[in-house]
């Protein structure tokens, strides 16, 4: 690649900064115009939509990533088959909460949730329809123009989701204006590919788009389920209001979301570059660059919520959720491991098939444990469950991206670097608890002037280190040397 990892993902980080910036206020303001009970009911059936929108299209989008570096001269063929299939899979997928809806009546026991069966099959469709638009985009090279569409998405469906709940002060009005704003950008998506792209189908080429991605499709009808299955088994056992405390815990700052997905997107389309090139050695060098700049901000974030966790729920979602803390820092693992976009390797070598098998073993370990731990310490045991086979799944994806990389499991990983910015995270603690306990009566001050002392103290303790990315402390904008220009 002749650009590191974030400078050619920067647009597609920038606009989700952007977008999550402008975006941020909605928990809070839902939290405010919304009682307890009216907000679990809109978390629980943004899980069911969001879990079918993220299943049912069985990787449609994310074969883009694969094929379009690859055979760039059947771009045009490859997004327009992308196209058709999210279409049938929005359909699908619409259909099936139609047809769920006593299902849904029985498991959640909520009148609310119920009347919003039609809206949450709307919602669901448009989001599958239009979701090949950045991927697309992105595949194609084109980041200005995917950050633009993200922005653009982001921003409406946010500005949406907050009139919904300032005027209708339920979650019926939250739907009605998600569902609008997704429906504009299915609309925009079809329009603007097939303007530009043309419209151009042939069956050879879909079979073996079909071949490369129903097995990471099937993978995901295990993922997501297993990602989602201790809110599902909370939601079930508990009242809309508990469990709206629970998804409050559960939340966590878009860091992952700015950071991780663009990096590992860009980094399964460089792997590919460098096996066409057939350079395993600057395959690894981009692994190791991708963690360490990942981690460069994960390992910080981590630390640095957990100290605040409590101030930033009470400030954020009011004092009412403030007993959300312990989950909410139990979840910072997955923050923790999202250091690690293995995800990207597995795609960028085809591994689907590994992925599927992982899938079924950690589906089958997650529902017991879930189950088991929120028996015995009820919703924070079964995020618990949860963790621990995230952690173990992980693990399992780094031994086989090694090997894939040509390496040992050790060898894979910047361990320098990781160990320099887990040293410097832990050297900023103490004034940040600091700020956090002298400031605690106002919360705003304390979160500001805590996470303003932390930054300071990691990355001044990184720079004595020389530990910092070459382009900030050399004041360029350039890929280290295992990475740069060929």
């Amino acid at each position: 690649m002749s650009e590191s990892i974030l400078k050619r993902a920067r647009p597609l980080m920038v606009a989700r900064a952007l977008s999550a910036a402008l975006t941020l206020a909605v928990p809070a303001i839902l939290a405010r115009f919304l009682v307890p009970a009216a907000y679990g009911t809109f978390k629980q059936a943004w899980l069911i939509a969001g879990t079918l929108a993220m299943v049912i299209p069985m990787g449609a989008a994310s074969s883009l990533y694969y094929f379009v570096p690859r055979e760039p001269e059947l771009c045009a063929r490859f997004v327009s088959q992308s196209l058709v299939w999210s279409l049938v899979s929005a359909l699908l997928a619409a259909g099936l909460i139609l047809a769920g809806e006593p299902l849904i009546d029985a498991a959640f026991d909520n009148g609310e949730l119920t009347a919003l069966v039609p809206l949450m099959a709307a919602v669901t469709f448009f989001w599958i329809a239009g979701s090949v638009f950045e991927p697309a985009l992105t595949s194609l090279g084109r980041m200005r123009e995917a950050a633009v569409v993200r922005v653009l998405s982001e921003v409406l469906r946010g500005l949406a989701m907050v009139a919904g709940a300032v005027l209708g002060q339920s979650s019926r009005g939250l739907f009605v204006g998600i569902a609008v704003v997704l429906g504009l950008k299915a609309v925009a998506c079809f329009v603007w590919l097939v303007a530009r792209l043309g419209f151009e189908v042939r069956w050879a080429d879909f079979r073996r788009q079909l071949a490369y991605a129903l097995p990471l499709g099937a993978a995901f009808l295990l993922i997501i389920p297993q990602q989602q299955f201790h809110q599902y088994a909370v939601a079930a056992s508990v009242t809309p209001a508990l469990f709206a405390l629970y998804a409050v815990g559960c939340f966590q700052l878009p860091i992952v979301e700015i950071l991780y997905t663009p990096v590992s997107e860009v980094l399964q389309i460089g792997l590919g570059e460098e096996e066409a090139r057939r350079d395993p050695q600057k395959a690894l060098a981009l692994f190791h660059e991708a963690v360490a700049r990942l981690s460069l901000a994960f390992v910080p974030a981590c630390v640095l919520l957990f100290l605040c966790a409590r101030t930033l729920i009470a400030f954020v979602f009011t004092e009412q959720y403030a007993d959300a803390a312990p989950i909410f820092r139990l979840s910072l693992i997955t923050i923790l491991v999202s250091s690690l976009p293995l995800d990207g390797v597995m795609r960028s070598r085809a591994q689907n098939r590994f992925l599927l098998g992982l899938s079924v073993i950690k589906l089958a370990a997650t529902l017991p444990l879930v189950l088991v731990c929120l028996r015995l310490w009820g919703p924070i045991g079964a995020l618990l469950g949860f963790v621990t086979v995230e952690v173990f799944g992980k693990l399992a994806m780094l031994r086989r991206a090694a090997r894939l990389l040509g390496a040992s499991m050790l060898q894979s990983l910047p361990l320098r670097d990781l160990g320099r910015q887990a040293l410097a995270a832990m050297g900023a603690v103490p004034l940040c608890a600091g700020c956090l306990f002298f400031l605690a009566d106002t919360r705003f001050a304390a979160l500001l002037t805590s996470g303003v002392a932390f930054a300071a103290v990691y990355l001044a303790l990184l720079w004595r280190s020389g530990a910092l990315p070459n382009e900030w402390r050399q004041g360029r904008q350039r890929a280290p040397a295992t990475i740069g220009d060929e």
